[in-house]
């Protein structure tokens, strides 16, 4: 091998090692990059003064609270129902509750704090338990999801957001949906409205 061959491939792999290192170094920064961003995303959720709490998905705590679906189609068949109405009801629940995520997850958006369950005529008579100027906080439902619709099969109210100005710009009469005895009085879905 010639001298001129020597100082060809030393050209070469200093060249090939130059770019493999330049490619490491893009990769690093890229993934270090999308970290911090997630990192910065999260604790701005966490430590924000929106919310003392870092929130969890509304599907996450619908999905703790609420029975499944294979729960509900069992209690169906247990009490006779047929096949037409039992996919009807379990069609109403999932949208039911896609809706309710749906309004919760803008509300995080835009920065809601706090709901109101806007009841549906077959529900007023089970729902008790909210006051007619009723308002439940974004932390209520992070840990107590029952409270929120669908409370039965058939169920038809909605969440919605509980803005500052709704009732004539008049607070003092809000109240908060509290538990009893340390649970809330939300009716059994084992009912069909």
């Amino acid at each position: 091998m010639t001298s001129g061959e020597l100082v060809i491939i030393i050209i070469v792999a200093i060249l090939l090692l130059t770019a493999i290192l330049a490619s490491i170094g893009v990769y690093i920064s890229v993934h270090k990059s999308n970290k911090e961003k997630e990192t910065e995303e999260i604790s701005k959720i966490a430590v924000s003064g929106k919310y003392s709490v870092a929130l969890r998905p509304a599907a996450d705590s619908f999905a703790e609270k609420k029975p499944s679906m294979a729960e509900i189609e069992e209690w169906l068949n247990s009490k006779g129902i047929g096949e037409e109405q039992k996919n009807e009801y379990l069609k109403n629940w999932q949208k039911s509750i896609n809706q309710n995520v749906k309004t919760i997850n803008e509300g995080d958006i835009n920065g809601v704090t706090t709901y109101k369950i806007d009841l549906g005529p077959k529900d007023k008579d089970l729902c008790s338990f909210l006051h007619p100027d009723h308002f439940i906080t974004r932390e209520q439902i992070n840990r107590n999801a029952e409270i929120l619709p669908p409370y039965c099969l058939g169920s038809d109210s909605t969440v919605v957001p509980k803005l500052p100005w709704d009732n004539t710009n008049n607070t003092s009469g809000w109240q908060s949906v509290l538990p009893k005895d340390g649970k809330y009085e939300v009716p059994d879905w084992r009912q069909i409205v």
